[in-house]
C-alpha cells in the first residue's frame, strides 16, 4: 500500500485532550474507530497518494502561504451520513472567514500539480469517531464551547497501522497573533 498525504491543522494538545475527555464520556460504543486526541485534526486538503512525485514541489509551494494566525471555535457536535446510523461523528467548527481563506490558499497553491485532490466541498471538521458498527447514538452530545489559536498547518503523512496515525513532514508558521 502506498503512503498517502494531506494538508491540515493540528488541534492543539491540551484542547485535543478535552475534546477526547468529552467523547470519551459519551461512552461511543456505536463507531470502530476512536479518534486519538494525539491524531485530531482539520484537514484543509487530502492528497491521497503522490503518484506524479510532486511532494517536494507541494512542501515548496505551501511554503508561499502568507496568512495571519487565526483563532476557532467549536461549535458543537455533527455527524456525516444517516443520522440513525452516521459513518462520522466530529466536532463542528464555528464560522471562520480565516479558516476559509487557508483552505483557499491551500488548493490554489496546488492547482496547477497533477494530483487529484478531494473535489468534495469543505467541511471544516474534526473526526471524533469512524466506521459505524451499531448500537445506539447518546440522547445528547456534550461539547464545551473550546476555543483555540491556529498558528500553523503541516503536510502530514498518513501510517494506518500505527499510533499516531498521522506524522507531520513539514510544518507551516502562519504570521503574528490573533
Amino acid at each position: 500500500m502506498s503512503t498517502h498525504y494531506f494538508i491540515g491543522i493540528r488541534i492543539p494538545q491540551q484542547i485535543a485532550q478535552q475534546i477526547g475527555q468529552a467523547r470519551d464520556s459519551w461512552n461511543l460504543s456505536t463507531h470502530k474507530r476512536l479518534t486519538p486526541p494525539g491524531d485530531m485534526h482539520i484537514t484543509l486538503v487530502f492528497i491521497g497518494e503522490d503518484r506524479f512525485d510532486e511532494l517536494q514541489e507541494i512542501a515548496e509551494r505551501l511554503g508561499k502561504i502568507d496568512q495571519a494566525s487565526f483563532r476557532l471555535k467549536l461549535a458543537g457536535v455533527k455527524t456525516f451520513g444517516n443520522p440513525e446510523t452516521p459513518r462520522i461523528v466530529y466536532a463542528a467548527l464555528a464560522e471562520s472567514t480565516e479558516l476559509m481563506n487557508l483552505q483557499q490558499a491551500v488548493v490554489q497553491q496546488l492547482e496547477t500539480l497533477q494530483l487529484s485532490t478531494d473535489p468534495k466541498p469543505f467541511v471544516p471538521h474534526i473526526t471524533l469517531a469512524s466506521r459505524w458498527k451499531g448500537g445506539s447514538l447518546p440522547a445528547s452530545w456534550g461539547l464545551e464551547a473550546m476555543e483555540f489559536l491556529v498558528d500553523s498547518f503541516s503536510l502530514f503523512e498518513i501510517h494506518p497501522q500505527k499510533t499516531p496515525r498521522y506524522r507531520e513532514i513539514q510544518t507551516y508558521s502562519l504570521k503574528g497573533d490573533a
